[in-house]
């Protein structure tokens, strides 16, 4: 039987986060657009930002400010099958909203370059 995706784990700037379930991760490169021309179709290509969505839980001793809009960073973003996945150009799109239920601080980063490494 095969092993798929369990767990995510994410490292922001070097440290680590454990985060709920629910991450998922985008990666950046081209996307085709479509394009009507009288009565055909035609496609062309844009640049898609890859996108990550995480929510690390704030325990005590942790900062917020740890995960502001203010700049960018290496993101890391590990599988539990094995896959990896390094950002170095990945920012924060906005502020995280901090509820009381867990500590949740769901976060969305973009990036425009990745690695993906993979270990059996």
């Amino acid at each position: 039987m095969a092993k798929t995706v369990g767990i995510i784990e994410i490292w922001w700037k070097g440290v680590q986060y454990e985060c709920v379930t629910g991450s998922t991760i985008k990666l950046p490169g081209y996307k085709n657009n479509t394009q009507v021309t009288g009565s055909t179709v035609q496609r062309y290509q844009s640049f898609a930002a890859g996108e990550v969505k995480a929510t690390p839980v704030l325990k005590k001793g942790m900062k917020l400010s740890a995960f502001t809009a203010d700049d960018e960073g290496e993101l890391q973003v590990r599988c539990d099958t094995g896959q990896s996945f390094v950002m170095p150009d990945a920012f924060i799109l906005d502020n995280p909203t901090l509820s009381d239920q867990g500590g949740k601080a769901p976060v969305t980063w973009n990036a425009g370059l990745f690695q993906e490494i993979v270990s059996w």
